[in-house]
């Protein structure tokens, strides 16, 4: 059986991928090729060569096996990885494809199994338990000075291409949400913000960097030859039958350019708002908001928190097909049928302010405001809710009252905020608990009666197995609060809109909190105590 018919017969693509490959490169590997145009995962492909072959696929358990006959270097060079699983020995290779390779293995350890894994991956475990000392001196080695023809070159040569290509397949394989490249003096650090938090991954070396940078901004339609200014840029390309969109911004630093990747599945399904991870009590009062003819409704937090995935489920509740809605986004994230989106182009002075004065022309019922920035936007929101629009949106503030005093801070007047404002929702994102390793937990007493917790529910903590990628968690939920703007607040806001004052009103008329929405999630056994304090305090 040939791969192709591998392929298709396990439906991991389909022809018309495979017809484009061969056109492409007539005379090229075809899995090289499919893998080039992100039509096929790392994954898929070992998927294929597997039923091929009948070598099974590893599942990331066991540990290093140190007393494999193998030296490092020849482990490295040809990218294999000793592994001891329940008393048995085992080879992890990356490809089916060396006979050579695979003859070798079998006459030198007869009895060890062989098993397939992806290539970047069993790289990675291969740097951390075997890079030698001449691997390390090559990789903080000074990358040279090459001109911009020169480094437009190099990231057209395939090497590059395929570097940059495993970068994002790596980053979709990790469901990772941003990959940081981040250049110093001797190396280069290769991260991917995973569940929020940031994990290292086998940087590429610092000779090729210029180039893989290069490539980057070529992808990105940004300059090339320019290395002093920021720049930011987007791609869309296909990873593993997946459409994803990748924002690019660089900064100069002393040693290189920094770049930041953020990832957009467009594969990624948007959740009803029943099913976005808020509690039942919360969504029921998010709901009532959206029956709201006009007003404004703000859901707030940093960066990463969720904010804009909650907005898009709010959007997907309320169309009905009898509502205008239109929204003003920098970028679009998700294309939502029946909604008309625009996107914002700073670079032809197509700002929220601008575009926001365009579309109330166009007679929306519903506005959604990617973000409010300035006193300007937040201007053109509030008019727009008190002429019969109701207008989403979100905001930089770490509490739902904080919201309220950020829009004083920019000038809005009081009567108007208090007139206009239905509702504010403020939301982090926890990771949960991985369901295949999470352990019971014995928590301390003092901890216990610190945050009000029942002695007698049972807790767990995280542990970490091959499939969380040993952290422990697996996947985020929001944690969050909702304040509605009742008599009491609006009150507040008009006599006393001090932070204080309005953090007593809230807290009288409206107790829950996002502590206490998280501790409900330690209660039901889907996260940590541990995480709820990295996120809440």
């Amino acid at each position: 059986m040939t791969l192709e018919q591998s392929l298709i017969e396990l439906n991991l693509i389909e022809a018309s991928f495979i017809e484009q490959a061969k056109t492409l490169h007539p005379n090229g590997q075809l899995q090289q090729t499919l893998l080039d145009m992100g039509a096929i995962s790392e994954e898929q492909l070992l998927q294929a060569y597997s039923h091929i072959s009948a070598i099974p696929l590893w599942q990331g358990e066991g540990e290093i096996n140190k007393e494999s006959p193998f030296t490092p270097e020849f482990l490295i060079y040809n990218n294999i990885l000793p592994i001891k699983l329940n008393g048995t020995d085992y080879n992890i290779i990356d490809s089916v494809l060396d006979d050579g390779l695979i003859d070798l293995l079998k006459r030198r350890t007869p009895d060890n199994q062989l098993a397939l894994y992806p290539t970047s991956e069993i790289s990675q475990w291969l740097t951390d338990n075997f890079q030698t000392e001449e691997q390390a001196e090559e990789n903080s080695s000074p990358s040279s000075l090459v001109d911009a023809e020169q480094l437009k070159d190099l990231a057209l040569e395939a090497p590059i291409i395929r570097q940059v290509n495993d970068l994002f397949n790596q980053a979709v394989r990790l469901n990772a949400s941003d990959i940081h490249l981040e250049p110093s003096r001797n190396q280069i650090e290769l991260r991917y913000r995973v569940d929020g938090i940031l994990i290292n991954r086998t940087p590429p070396d610092t000779e090729d960097y210029p180039a893989i940078v290069s490539r980057i901004k070529i992808l990105a339609q940004l300059d090339i030859s320019e290395r002093r200014l920021p720049q930011d840029g987007r791609i869309r390309t296909q990873s593993g039958g997946h459409t994803i969109d990748i924002r690019v911004s660089t900064v100069p630093t002393p040693h290189g350019e920094d770049i930041v990747m953020r990832i957009l599945d467009q594969k990624k399904q948007l959740l009803d708002l029943d099913q976005c991870g808020l509690t039942p009590a919360l969504v029921q009062k998010f709901k009532a908001s959206l029956n709201k003819s006009h007003g404004i409704i703000l859901v707030t937090g940093p960066t990463g928190s969720g904010k804009t995935t909650t907005l898009y489920s709010s959007l997907k509740h309320i169309v009905d097909g009898k509502k205008k809605i239109i929204t003003v986004e920098d970028p679009v994230e998700f294309e939502i049928p029946g909604i008309t989106q625009i996107p914002v182009q700073e670079q032809i002075d197509m700002g929220f302010s601008n575009a926001l004065r365009s579309i109330l022309r166009h007679d929306p019922d519903i506005i959604f405001i990617g973000e409010i920035r300035d006193r300007e936007t937040a201007e053109i929101a509030i008019q727009a809710s008190l002429t019969g629009h109701l207008v989403l949106s979100t905001l930089h503030t770490n509490s739902a009252i904080a919201a309220i005093t950020r829009f004083l801070d920019m000038g809005i007047p009081d009567y108007l905020l208090s007139s206009s404002l239905l509702a504010v929702s403020a939301q982090r994102l926890i990771r949960k608990l991985c369901p295949h390793c999470k352990t019971p937990a014995q928590l301390d007493y003092a901890l216990l009666q610190h945050y009000q917790l029942p002695t007698e529910n049972k807790y767990y903590q995280a542990a970490g197995c091959h499939k969380c990628n040993q952290t422990g968690y697996q996947g985020r939920i929001p944690v969050a609060e909702f304040k509605l703007i009742d008599a009491e607040l609006r009150d507040a806001i008009i006599n006393n809109p001090s932070i204080d004052n309005l953090n007593r009103v809230a807290q009288a008329e409206q107790p829950d909190n996002m502590l206490s929405d998280g501790l409900g999630k330690v209660l039901d056994g889907l996260t940590s105590l541990e995480e709820i304090q990295r996120v809440c305090g």
